[in-house]
């Protein structure tokens, strides 16, 4: 293949602008890889070089905290509500950026992983004229995007509209980088591709200073062209199977909520993606006698397990009762608050619903 068959550069141009409102220009640099998380790794390396403070959300993709605090970056954690649906606020970030030393923040959208809810224009407008007040690098984490099933009259992002009014009056070290992957919005699993699109040169040549980048192979770029292309023809197979995705998405929502409330959850209102966090009010502080299956070949009968739940251990009680796996506030980040995945076959989906039951028939007899 050559070299025009694979470069899949234009494309990314394309699609960043249609779906983001976010410009480029020739002094942007494009970068990719397999993953976004490896690319997300890079720039912690970055933020670690320059002294950076790390500033992710109460409500934040847990692998990624885990990586950074793996890396030793030093973290801030700040501070959400509920009533906001545990989004970034004008004012709360305000209150946290005063006090930390060149901060770099972290903000997952427009949908936010782990709750599905979304950053409308003005909220993100908001959000990056304090980030530009205070000199702050943004990274912008678009992998979670792309799947919006309930979102009418949310009318997208216009990056380039609120970054036009913020780059005359900011400080120099203000920049914000889009960081991305294709599987939510392509429906593909399969491909291994992220893209870093990075606009001051400075951070560029600091990230190139960190080697061992694994590069998607030539064929996947050309498949992920060839994708990004197809998406721009409407109708196409390809924009069908969004729309029946969202509507798949939707109606899953729609049962799990139905599920968790009658089990004694408080379920977050989601509206895009393929996280649903809830809060289970029904089971927290409560001392519960479980029995737990065996493990192992040869194990025999039923283990009686007697544990007080919170919202860290309620996760182990749940795998350990019924087999079903979500995840708990330490990974979250949002104290009482769990994440479930619909993203699912739909065997293994009806077999969760039935799991949250039979949790509630042990838990709450």
């Amino acid at each position: 293949m050559s070299d025009s068959e694979t470069d899949v550069t234009t494309s990314i141009k394309k699609f960043v602008k249609s779906n983001y409102g976010f410009s480029t220009d020739s002094s942007t640099e494009f970068i990719y890889a397999e993953n976004s998380k490896a690319l997300f790794n890079k720039l912690v390396l970055c933020c670690i070089k320059e002294g950076g403070t790390l500033c992710f959300p109460a409500g934040s993709n847990g692998n990624y905290v885990s990586s950074a605090r793996f890396l030793k970056a030093d973290i801030v954690t700040v501070p959400t509500d509920v009533s906001v649906g545990f989004k970034f606020t004008e004012k709360t970030l305000n209150g946290v950026l005063g006090t930390v030393k060149n901060p770099w923040v972290y903000i997952s959208g427009p949908t936010v992983n782990p709750t599905g809810l979304v950053y409308s224009n003005n909220e993100i407008g908001e959000i990056l004229s304090i980030c530009a007040r205070f000199g702050a690098r943004v990274i912008i984490d678009t992998s979670s995007s792309g799947l919006e099933f309930d979102c009418e009259g949310w009318g997208g992002w216009d990056l380039a509209g609120c970054l036009s009014t913020l780059n005359s009056s900011s400080k120099p070290s203000f920049c914000v980088s889009l960081l991305g992957g294709l599987s939510l919005k392509m429906l593909n699993g399969v491909l291994r591709f992220g893209f870093l699109i990075l606009n001051q040169s400075a951070l560029v040549d600091t990230l190139y200073s960190y080697p061992g980048l694994s590069k998607p192979h030539s064929t996947v770029r050309y498949a992920v062209k060839k994708l990004l292309e197809l998406r721009e023809q409407k109708p196409s197979i390809l924009s069908d199977a969004i729309v029946e995705h969202t509507r798949i998405l939707r109606s899953r929502f729609k049962s799990l909520k139905e599920a968790l409330e009658k089990s004694g959850w408080d379920v977050l209102k989601s509206c895009a993606g393929v996280s649903v966090v809830a809060k289970p009010s029904a089971y927290l502080n409560k001392t519960v006698k479980l029995k737990i299956s065996p493990e192992g070949e040869g194990s025999q009968g039923n283990a009686i397990m007697e544990i007080t739940l919170d919202d860290s251990n309620i996760r182990n009680a749940i795998l350990k009762a019924t087999g079903l796996c979500i995840n708990s506030g330490s990974w979250t980040g949002i104290p009482g608050y769990c994440r479930f995945n619909i993203a699912l076959e739909e065997n293994d989906f009806k077999r969760a619903l039935d799991c949250i039951l039979k949790f509630k028939e042990a838990a709450l007899h």
